[in-house]
């Protein structure tokens, strides 16, 4: 998990997530440096900062989600988030073709897209997100505009499956116990270890996670946490 930090300033804070290092990197500089954001943490991976958002404790001021990730796409994890809360603003940021992600970003809950090859325009459409505006997006030839709802006015509408919704309300540590066992089909000793933890407390999580779920087995847990994150 990356560096946190607990909330105890009246700066705004920013959540992070990017698998790629250098980029996490910039974006902590960006909005430290330039913008005087707090970073309350900056993650590589997007089911841990889907838990971060999930608690009052670690939850941001405002998002700054990649798109691509290898163990959930930023458009997934927008969704997710968008469905439980309006209070999180959410900038989307991409090396890929906009034209493409626009309108899926829009459609998830975001508030607005960038590239990441525009410093500029990161600065500028994070200070608008982050001050409860959106951030539009105009295709280079100008004929296509994909325009943003506000986090309220996204979390009215955004459409979420059964799966997802029940996905979004698991606790960081419920989610951190389903990922490994999806991931590693370790038992739940092992799984104990890497969280640090009793093999009590793990076990405690998992029937929770499976409550929630509606599942009765790995093998259905498997199944639904693929077409939860796929979807």
């Amino acid at each position: 998990m990356g560096d946190m930090e607990t909330k105890s300033s009246s700066r705004r804070t920013v959540g992070i997530v990017d698998n790629d290092p250098f980029t996490l990197r910039a974006l902590r500089d960006v909005t430290a440096t330039m913008l005087g954001y707090r970073v309350a943490w900056a993650q590589r991976s997007a089911i841990d900062a889907l838990g971060l958002c999930g608690e009052d404790a670690t939850a941001p001021d405002m998002l700054l989600t990649d798109v691509m990730m290898p163990d959930m796409s930023g458009i997934t994890l927008c969704k997710l988030i968008r469905s439980r809360t309006a209070s999180i603003p959410i900038l989307a940021i991409t090396s890929y073709n906009l034209d493409v992600y626009a309108a899926k970003a829009r459609d998830a809950g975001a508030q607005g897209i960038v590239n990441k090859d525009d410093p500029a325009v990161i600065t500028a459409a994070i200070s608008a997100v982050g001050n409860g505006m959106t951030w539009p997006y105009r295709s280079a030839s100008g004929t296509g505009v994909v325009t943003f709802s506000t986090a309220a006015a996204a979390h009215e509408r955004v459409s979420v499956t059964d799966v997802q919704r029940a996905i979004a309300t698991l606790s960081a540590r419920e989610l951190a116990v389903v990922r490994l066992t999806c991931e590693t089909l370790a038992p739940f000793g092992d799984i104990a270890a890497k969280l640090d933890c009793g093999e009590s407390t793990v076990k405690t999580l998992a029937q929770r996670a499976y409550r929630k779920l509606g599942v009765s087995s790995r093998r259905e847990l498997m199944a639904l946490w693929t077409e939860g994150l796929l979807t």
